[in-house]
C-alpha cells in the first residue's frame, strides 16, 4: 500500500516550483526590460493596448489547456502585464 504524502513533502514541492517559477518571471520581465528599451529606440510607445488583449487571450488558452478557469488567467495575466507595464514606464522615463 503507497504512503500517502506528508503536508511537509507537498510544501516542499510548492516550494521548489515557486523557486522555477520565480527564476522564470525574472527572465520574462529581462526580456520586457529589453523589449521597452527596443521601442524606446524606435521611437514606438512603451505600451500597445491591443497587445495587452492578445496576452490576455494567449493566458486564456494557456490557462485552459491546463484546466485553470478564466478568472484565473485574467488573474496571473493582469499581474504579470502591470509589473511589465510599470518597468518599461520606469525604462522610458529614464534619461538615457
Amino acid at each position: 500500500m503507497d504512503q500517502p504524502v506528508s503536508i511537509k513533502e507537498l510544501r516542499k514541492e510548492i516550494e521548489d516550483i515557486d523557486e522555477q517559477l520565480i527564476d522564470l518571471i525574472a527572465t520574462r520581465m529581462d526580456i520586457a526590460d529589453e523589449l521597452a528599451r527596443a521601442k524606446k529606440r524606435s521611437g514606438q510607445s512603451y505600451w500597445n493596448e491591443d497587445v495587452e488583449k492578445e496576452i490576455v487571450s494567449r493566458y486564456h488558452e494557456l490557462c485552459k489547456e491546463v484546466s485553470l478557469s478564466t478568472a484565473e488567467a485574467e488573474q496571473i495575466a493582469h499581474t504579470f502585464l502591470s509589473i511589465s507595464k510599470e518597468r518599461q514606464k520606469e525604462i522610458y522615463d529614464a534619461k538615457k
